[in-house]
């Protein structure tokens, strides 16, 4: 997902690769905040359902996360990505209580995120966690204030330097800021504010 150009230069299939940066950041202030709450060491099931990754670039999160020790089930709905299963539309797939995940962790396509939280909120177990990278002004629109007010946001890791998603244009970064939003199967307090 990007801010830039949307309206005229929108990658097909919604695909844009995720700084290996901006998930390394996260994962540092996550943990430095004691949000983790599963480790590699504890063999958790975690699922990227839009991984991404193509013939020139690797996954993004898959990438980051088996680099920090965590293995990944990695799909995605486009058949040219490296995910361990393509052609799956995440949306489609049943949640059976015998598939329960640790933890979902992605960038997906912005016009799907709602549907892609609340699907994983359903596949995760309780106390499970639910990560979308996201616009920060997600937060915004009367369109989604029932959302916001019905989900169970946990936290909100606000990145104060702006990602860029193109991988041949590094320095070039997006229009707008981005925030990891964690979400935890059950949680019922106020949620918390981070800036990275």
């Amino acid at each position: 997902m990007s801010s830039t150009n949307r309206r005229t230069q929108r990658n097909a299939d919604d695909y844009y690769v995720t700084p290996h940066w901006l998930i390394e950041d996260f994962l540092a202030a996550f943990a430095e905040n004691n949000m983790l709450v599963c480790s590699p060491d504890e063999d958790p099931r975690v699922l990227d359902p839009s991984a991404g990754g193509c013939e020139q670039y690797p996954m993004s999160y898959p990438t980051v996360l088996e680099e920090e020790g965590f293995i990944v089930e990695s799909w995605d709905i486009r058949e040219d990505s490296r995910a361990n299963l393509t052609g799956v539309n995440f949306l489609n797939v049943p949640s059976y209580e015998s598939r329960k995940y640790d933890m979902i962790i992605t960038n997906p396509p912005f016009n799907l995120a709602q549907e892609f939280t609340e699907h994983a909120l359903e596949m995760v177990k309780e106390g499970g966690l639910v990560i979308m990278l996201q616009r920060l002004n997600w937060l915004g629109s009367q369109k989604r204030k029932p959302m916001w007010q019905k989900l169970p946001l946990a936290a909100v890791y606000v990145h104060s330097k702006r990602p860029g998603f193109d991988p041949l244009k590094p320095s070039k970064t997006d229009s707008t800021e981005y925030a990891h939003f964690v979400f935890s199967k059950g949680y019922e307090l106020a949620p918390e504010l981070f800036v990275i």
